[in-house]
């Protein structure tokens, strides 16, 4: 849907209250940061497992040491992206202008830029987390039984 097409449908469903208009899309932004974090968090969790287990790991085989090595820049890339795309900061008052639609259409242009950055971010954290997890099921695969 384009920018200006979301801007009418906005503004008529808080009945013209550019206030509204703009809380609500301020909302959104909102749930980007807070799914930006989650993701943030589950990076971390990567990260911190990986220096308990990355050498148990990456003795197992030289593919598991491969994917665990991939994995874990993989998701630090996605933790990159996401923080330089996502939680950028510029403050929404800088879009103001005495139009309240185009005020509204300059935010939706970040808001929609913001949400292209999760999305790369988030393909990226899932591919390093399926390396990672392959490489742990590999470490268990060639366990052998005490």
């Amino acid at each position: 849907m384009a920018a200006a097409d979301e801007v009418k449908r906005i503004m008529a469903l808080t009945r013209g209250d550019p206030v509204r208009a703009y809380e609500l899309v301020q909302s959104q932004f909102s749930v980007l940061v807070l799914r930006t974090q989650v993701m943030l968090s589950l990076s971390g969790i990567v990260i911190t497992v990986t220096g308990f287990s990355g050498r148990s790991i990456a003795q197992t085989s030289e593919l598991a040491r491969n994917l665990v090595a991939v994995g874990i820049l993989v998701v630090l890339a996605a933790a990159a992206v996401a923080i330089g795309g996502v939680l950028r900061l510029k403050w929404l008052t800088q879009e103001l202008t005495d139009d309240p639609e185009q005020t509204l259409i300059r935010m939706l242009d970040r808001r929609d830029e913001k949400s292209r950055y999760l999305n790369v971010a988030l393909v990226l954290f899932v591919s390093g987390f399926a390396c990672y997890c392959v490489s742990i099921a590999l470490m268990l695969v060639n366990t052998h039984p005490l």
